[in-house]
């Protein structure tokens, strides 16, 4: 027994299916022309009242290589048809004998299609008979660059100062007809450009607007590669490259200097007076890395002043290390060096930060405690730029216990605190010492009353004295510089400061 549910359920699935079979026998078909191997497509208009928009399939022609058209035509729905293919003549202003036919195939395709309007007429015999109509466009756009035959850039477009590319783009132009007026209808294709090159730190000049001549006045001193891209209107791309061996240099160098307290050298030391490490001092020596690029032959001026005095060295190789003293101090030097290439471009480099050695400086200790607890166990001051040193200390009733001239500073270790470099201990108690010295700039360390203030402080059981080491400015006319004599405080006992 059949239930009036289920019978209604199946009536109205019936119901709909009629429906949509109905529904879709009243849709419009549509026959269309399509491509697969098409790179653009577009709907072509024409000018004179036709109202159809037929479709352009636009083959790229790249790499200077043969790429044909090839059309599909196809009817929707169920069923098998006839195609026939014919060619637009100009020359007839009307259409050659068919040059394709397929009978009974549900699609049809062409291949091998030169430029030019195809028609294509599908029927079935019966309720189908229609046409259609495409273009086929082979887009021909490349650009190309000015160079040798080794793919290099000419000579004539290159010197010293400059580099020029010109580069040159050949668009197409689209042709076709309206099939009932017969005119021609021409529509030339724009298109834009860009220089590039594989060169990260290179500025291209006018890279978008200057085809040629695209002028750099400062031309790469690499090997660079460039590459000339362009894109038309229907959006084929072209590349054209050169390639340039680069005839320029860039200059340039770094310095390290000479560290005296360790002997190694280093691109950290500043100006700062510490005992711990050295500073740019006089006699200050300075290496010159060579880090130019490009380069055959390399011009160096360490020294060059309004006297004339000129400092000078040449060198061929990037390896070699070149070196200088400079032995004035308070002074400001600006080295240079010029770098030439092997087709005698040039450039110069010379550093942003002057090389400046310090005025010379001393500042003298009142207290030292030779105790061996390793904390200053030496009688030792510090200083900076000293050419020559002469260190005298004498006892409370004036007899000396040490004396030392120093030509070379940074080899003085200091005073122990023994007698005449010897064994004995100097007793704990008041020393004086004085202290005579000249700087690398001219600076006289010295008190010309020495033997007076010993006078005047002999015998004085205090503790007082010059700690000296105040910055040897110039004094005012007529008087001296600071005193470097003074009270020395020996101190043996541990812990005694």
């Amino acid at each position: 027994m059949t239930l009036p549910g289920a019978v209604n359920k199946k009536y109205l699935l019936w119901l709909a299916a009629g429906l949509i079979v109905a529904l879709f026998s009243m849709q419009e078909t549509v026959a269309q022309i399509t491509s697969t191997s098409a790179d653009h497509l577009e709907l072509l208009t024409y000018p004179t009242g036709n109202p159809a928009e037929d479709p352009l399939f636009v083959f790229y022609q790249l790499n200077k290589g043969s790429k044909p058209g090839s059309l599909t035509a196809n009817y929707p729905g169920a069923g098998i048809f006839n195609f026939e293919w014919s060619r637009y003549n100009p020359a007839i202003s009307g259409f050659d004998p068919a040059f394709s036919s397929e009978t009974g195939t549900t699609s049809s395709s062409v291949s091998n299609l030169d430029e030019g309007g195809y028609r294509v007429r599908i029927w079935n015999g019966t309720d189908t008979d229609t046409t259609m109509m495409s273009w086929v466009m082979l887009d021909h756009f490349r650009d190309s660059v000015a160079q040798t035959n080794e793919g290099t850039l000419p000579e004539y477009l290159y010197t010293c100062d400059y580099i020029a590319l010109a580069g040159y783009v050949f668009s197409d132009t689209l042709v076709y007809y309206d099939p009932l007026s017969h005119e021609m209808i021409t529509r030339p294709l724009g298109f834009s450009f860009k220089w590039t090159s594989d060169n990260a730190d290179l500025d291209i000049p006018n890279d978008t607007v200057v085809l040629r001549p695209n002028i750099s006045y400062n031309p790469p001193y690499r090997d660079t590669e460039y590459y000339l891209s362009a894109t038309d209107d229907f959006g084929m791309t072209d590349v054209d490259t050169l390639f340039y061996e680069s005839i320029q240099t860039k200059a340039q160098f770094s310095v390290e200097y000479l560290d005296k307290i360790t002997g190694e050298y280093s691109a950290d030391l500043t100006g700062d007076w510490s005992a711990e490490k050295g500073s740019l001092d006089a006699m200050l020596t300075v290496r010159f890395i060579n880090e130019s690029l490009n380069g055959a032959t390399f011009n160096w001026v360490y020294l060059d002043t309004v006297g004339g005095i000129l400092e000078s060295e040449t060198t061929y190789d990037l390896e070699t290390l070149t070196e200088y003293t400079y032995e004035a101090a308070n002074k400001y030097y600006y080295p240079y060096m010029v770098s030439i290439s092997e087709e005698s471009c040039s450039d110069t480099f010379s550093l942003v930060e002057a090389i400046h050695v310090v005025p010379s400086q001393l500042a003298i200790p009142n207290v030292f405690s030779p105790n061996g607890d390793g904390t200053n166990d030496y009688f030792i001051f510090k200083h900076q730029s000293l050419e020559s040193c002469r260190v005298t200390i004498v006892d409370r009733t004036g007899k000396v216990v040490y004396k030392r001239k120093i030509d070379d500073i940074y080899s003085w270790d200091g005073w122990d605190g023994n007698m005449h470099n010897s064994n004995r201990r100097a007793p704990e108690g008041q020393y004086y010492f004085v202290v005579e010295a000249m700087g690398y700039d001219g600076v006289e360390y010295s008190d010309p009353s020495i033997i007076e203030q010993w006078k005047l402080n002999r015998g004085n059981s205090g503790t007082g004295g010059s700690t000296g080491g105040t910055s040897p400015d110039e004094p005012p006319e007529g008087e001296s510089n600071t005193l470097y004599t003074g009270w020395l405080y020996l101190y043996r006992h541990k812990g005694g400061f």
